[in-house]
């Protein structure tokens, strides 16, 4: 293979493959987040961390406390593998249970000390690992994405709040999705 049809095919000037159709589209994301899941759960191991904890942890530092079908959301995941999760932190002292003054039935999920201090100490690997990934793109590609993620999510799960929510990684306005 010569240097320009290698160039090629590495993201050259002229470009060999097919136009990209939605399905194929979505196929490559669906490998581009299971390869680097895979691989930064391979980091967090290092740490004790499975990437779903990581998950829960980042959610619950960011939205300081939030219930199951919050903390789900986030995180896209179903509630049984959650709590699967949770209890397993809750016996790691990495997370509390707490019931909620008012209404009895609602539980919240807090991270506890021992929680934040993991957290800090994971999200420096965490953030150079991104960074690294990320490397390949330039700063304003990384932006050029923000507009498109937000337009095909709003299509796919089409509620405008929960994706602006979903979007600037905050609590929930509203009801927000089926949990």
């Amino acid at each position: 293979m010569s240097g320009a049809e290698s160039e090629d095919r590495t993201g050259g000037a002229s470009d060999p493959f097919e136009p990209l159709t939605a399905g194929h589209l979505f196929f490559l994301l669906h490998h581009v987040v299971r390869q680097r899941e895979t691989a930064l759960g391979l980091e967090l191991v290092k740490m004790g961390l499975t990437l779903n904890q990581w998950q829960i942890l980042a959610t619950l530092r960011r939205l300081d406390r939030a219930t199951m079908g919050e903390v789900a959301a986030f995180c896209a995941t179903d509630r049984t593998t959650l709590t699967r999760t949770v209890d397993r932190m809750v016996e790691d002292g990495l997370v509390q249970r707490d019931r909620d003054l008012v209404d009895r039935r609602q539980v919240h999920l807090v991270l506890t000390e021992k929680g934040r201090a993991v957290y800090e100490r994971a999200l420096l690997d965490v953030t150079r690992f991104n960074d690294r990934i990320t490397g390949a793109l330039k700063a304003e590609e990384v932006e050029w994405l923000r507009p498109m993620i937000r337009r095909v999510l709003v299509h796919v799960l089409e509620d405008k709040d929960w994706v602006d929510d979903l979007m600037a990684f905050r609590r929930m306005k509203g009801v927000g999705p089926a949990a």
